[in-house]
């Protein structure tokens, strides 16, 4: 993990992209490492929060569709045959398969913002032939509050950015609590569609 905060300092953004792609499309890279990480290069004026932010987001998009392209053409032979390569978790695989099965597309909002799972919902979604543009954007939507929040907690911890890793359960109860607020306003706005 080292190299990985060594290398964001050396190539910036760059670095930065690729590590949130990897860590999207199931490779085991904690984002709360390298988002907190980039929150603390940008308390040192090296990192901007806003490009940091639109990077990362977009960076989680791009992993997200790498994940759900693998899921639509290879299945899940595939990620039981090569996942031990990228020590794939076959238990936060089945959880996540699970509730996108039983929840469909909101589980694609719901489980972005949810640590553990958030990563691995976009491979049954795409076992499944989710609607692929209804996918991204679930994806986008439950991509931001997650990158907002820890890079905005880096931010304000500095160096002792690493304490994310340990605290991550405050966050989760945080990032939960927007993930209810915006579920309620999307049943909310089609219910309203849906009696004009």
């Amino acid at each position: 993990m080292d190299t990985l905060l060594q290398l964001m300092e050396s190539y910036g953004y760059v670095a930065l992209f690729f590590a949130m792609v990897a860590e999207n499309a199931n490779i085991p890279i904690p984002s709360e490492v390298v988002l907190g990480f980039a929150g603390f290069l940008i308390s040192q004026h090296i990192f901007e929060f806003w490009t940091t932010f639109i990077v990362a987001c977009t960076a989680g998009v791009v992993g997200s569709i790498i994940s759900y392209w693998l899921g639509s053409y290879g299945g899940r032979p595939l990620l039981l045959k090569y996942g031990k390569y990228i020590f794939f978790n076959e238990r936060k695989f089945n959880m996540a398969e699970k509730m996108f099965n039983t929840y469909g597309g909101m589980a694609v909002l719901i489980c972005r913002c949810l640590p553990g799972v958030r990563t691995f919902i976009s491979f049954p979604a795409g076992v499944a032939r989710y609607p692929f543009w209804r996918f991204v954007l679930f994806t986008i939507i439950g991509t931001i509050p997650w990158t907002l929040l820890l890079v905005w907690a880096g931010t304000v911890l500095g160096s002792h950015w690493r304490d994310l890793i340990q605290y991550n359960h405050i966050f989760l109860i945080a990032i939960i609590a927007v993930c209810i607020i915006i579920a309620a306003v999307f049943f909310w706005r089609r219910a309203r569609r849906r009696h004009v």
